[in-house]
């Protein structure tokens, strides 16, 4: 993947634990890496040098980074990455087709690549950011989760019933129990979905 020295700095929001696997990618394609911390965050996407960020934190700090990011979209269009484990964040991010975010499982070093690749094609110019479109599409998606979840959980709830009803069954009590609790697993990802849709205008 090597390539000339490319004309700038990619920024890269990670905890300090984080891997030096991506900036290492960055680095074998020609770009200077900065890192910073999430709360560094505003600080550093200011400065003009910086011609894309990647963004591999922690789901508790996913939303933050990207209002900071969204914000700064109005001064300055950036191409963003977000590494992430949520494949509700990295669907959302395949359907908008903003243009400016893309999202990639941490282990997807084929499209790290890619991504890098194609901001030094694009000499870090971003396409236009259509954030209403995003929101529109983020509204979509959880409304259309949300169906069939509340199916999921109905059945499973009243299989739990009815297993009560009839004194007990041990050997099917833990399945129920099992998709219960991933019902709620998928009800807190649908609650990031809805204050990463909430930080875009309307």
């Amino acid at each position: 993947m090597a390539s000339s020295r490319a004309s700038g700095v990619v920024l890269l929001v990670a905890q300090p634990s984080a891997s030096a696997s991506v900036a290492k990618v960055l680095a074998d394609a020609g770009w200077d890496v900065l890192r910073c911390t999430p709360e560094e965050l505003p600080q550093h996407i200011a400065q003009e040098q910086v011609r894309g960020v990647i963004v591999q934190v922690g789901p508790e700090a996913e939303a933050d980074c990207l209002q900071v990011l969204l914000t700064a979209q109005s001064a300055a269009a950036r191409p963003v990455l977000l590494l992430t484990e949520s494949s509700v964040l990295r669907m959302v991010a395949a359907m908008a087709q903003a243009g400016w975010l893309a999202a990639a499982a941490p282990d997807q070093t084929e499209e790290l690549q890619a991504w890098v690749q194609r901001l030094a094609a694009a000499g870090g110019a971003s396409a236009s950011v259509p954030l209403r479109h995003v929101r529109r599409e983020l509204s979509r998606l959880n409304h259309d989760l949300k169906n069939p979840l509340a199916i999921i959980s109905g059945n499973a709830q009243f299989l739990h019933e009815l297993i009560r009803m009839r004194g007990g069954d041990t050997e099917l009590e833990g399945p129920v129990r099992d998709i219960e609790e991933a019902c709620q697993q998928i009800q807190g990802l649908l609650q990031r979905l809805v204050a990463l849709r909430d930080t875009l205008p309307d």
